[in-house]
């Protein structure tokens, strides 16, 4: 689950009566805004997420009612992929350039990355690259740097064509499109080779795949029927990955609740969970609400309990479940204080899919680079080892709690369960067997598995899961 702190909402809106509103952008009639460039807007995103903290989501809220319409797609697309690939773009920017640009000129520094990565992915002319990276320099009121602008594109754009560019040659971590103490981080828990494997993967464009809540191969065929081309997950016996994204009203089913946008890596833990008919079950951390439907609609009846300390948040649960028909009872709370919101009662089954870096699904929200620092981690994970000891009380004997993560950190994956293990001689770490992932150990003991993310394929995600020992087994 992507940590809220990943999230730095800045955006403020006004509520009737006075006061602001911290979850509601401005209102602003987008006829009185000028219709800018796309490279231009895109510009503008950047500076809202780079220097402002502002999330990418937020930031395009802000900023798409600036776009035409036929536009808003392609400056959604051009966010994100100069997102992904910051790290190379920069470095290449830099070593085109004779002189740094002074950072009181930033959005130019970041209207350069713009033009890079259009003439790194684009299939277009290079020349109208660099003109329309020209013209969104005097639309965003620099028309000093129209030249410079031209010369540093049209050098990049001979580079291109040699197919050998200065950032072939950068180091580990610009090659790896990640920020120093992001790769600093993952080569010490799995070595260079794998760290650059990782940040390539985290630098592709994410697949779009269907959690199919019936029969797959039906609903494979209906696929085929709307011209929809698509295969099977190798992993998940639900899951049904899309050639190409589509608009979820494409998708046959979907208002009816028959399928689910949701990557392959969540949708395995549906069978870690072991459900069974009548079991109490909490769902702590439960927003958006994909792993909540899911459990749902793999095994009913259930008593569940879907738990968010975010309000707004735990409204998008709701929809999830309106939209399949399907009940569970909401609470506001934060999953470490219960005193709050537990009615005393254990449960048999707890998901903590706790607070994390979000760095196994970068790909999808690839502001979490810009946004997060290397500092934040140890409050973080000081957080998750909180949660999960507090929820281990709400277990029952003999129940099972299961450990998830979207997070390719040693520290936050195993280091956790391990501590945990040492610290609750009441619990059992229970073997995962699957071809997913790989199995993470210590002194003989199990884990927990950890997942990383798949160019193509499934996002980085870890999961534990944990069984406390009935009485009679003492």
């Amino acid at each position: 689950m992507i940590d809220a702190n990943t999230r730095n909402p800045s955006a403020r809106g006004t509520r009737r009566g006075g006061g602001h509103d911290p979850d509601r952008p401005p209102r602003v009639d987008p006829r009185s805004l000028p219709r800018r460039s796309p490279e231009a807007l895109t510009a503008q995103i950047l500076l809202q997420v780079v220097s402002q903290g502002v999330s990418l989501d937020q930031a395009l809220t802000r900023v798409l009612a600036q776009a035409q319409p036929v536009h808003r797609a392609l400056v959604q697309a051009m966010s994100f992929e100069t997102l992904r690939h910051f790290e190379w773009l920069v470095h290449w920017r830099d070593q085109l350039l004779e002189r740094p640009i002074p950072a009181k000129s930033i959005q130019v520094a970041l209207l350069l990355l713009v033009g890079l990565e259009r003439l790194r992915g684009a299939r277009r002319d290079p020349s109208k690259t660099v003109n329309s990276a020209v013209t969104a320099a005097r639309e965003l009121g620099h028309p000093w740097a129209t030249g410079l602008i031209n010369a540093v594109l049209r050098r990049a754009a001979r580079e291109c064509a040699e197919v050998e560019t200065p950032a072939r040659k950068a180091p580990d971590a610009v090659g790896a499109c990640l920020p120093p103490w992001l790769f600093s981080r993952l080569q010490g828990d799995w070595g260079v080779e794998a760290a650059q494997a990782i940040g390539a993967a985290m630098a592709s464009h994410p697949p779009m795949t269907l959690r199919i809540a019936g029969d797959r191969l039906s609903y494979a065929a209906r696929l085929a029927a709307e011209g929809l081309p698509h295969r099977l997950t190798p992993f998940s016996r639900y899951g049904i990955t899309l050639e190409s994204p589509v608009e979820v009203d494409r998708l046959p089913g979907f208002t009816e609740g028959l399928v689910s946008v949701q990557d392959e890596a969540a949708q395995w833990v549906v069978d870690l969970m072991a459900l069974a008919p009548g079991q109490r079950v909490l769902d702590a951390c439960s927003a958006p609400g994909g792993k909540t439907l899911a459990l749902l609609q793999q095994q009913s009846p259930l008593s569940l309990t879907a738990l968010d300390i975010d309000p707004a948040r735990l409204a998008r649960v709701q929809e999830n479940l309106d939209r399949a028909r399907v009940f569970a009872r909401l609470v506001v709370g934060d999953a470490a204080q219960p005193s709050s919101w537990w009615d005393g009662e254990p449960f048999d089954r707890i998901l903590a899919d706790v607070p994390c870096s979000a760095t196994g699904v970068i790909r999808r929200h690839p502001d979490i680079k810009r946004l997060r620092r290397d500092e934040d981690m140890a409050p973080l994970i000081e957080r998750q080892a909180e949660m999960l000891a507090v929820l281990w009380r709400l277990l029952k004997p003999g129940g099972r709690l299961v450990y998830a993560t979207c997070s390719v950190l040693q520290a936050e994956n195993a280091g956790q369960i391990a501590q945990f293990l040492a610290q609750h001689p009441d619990a059992v770490s229970v073997p995962i067997e699957a071809d997913w992932g790989v199995a993470q150990g210590q002194d003989g003991r199990f884990l927990g598995r950890q997942a990383f993310p798949v160019t193509g394929g499934h996002d980085g995600f870890f999961y534990a899961v944990l069984e406390k020992r009935s009485a009679s087994a003492d």
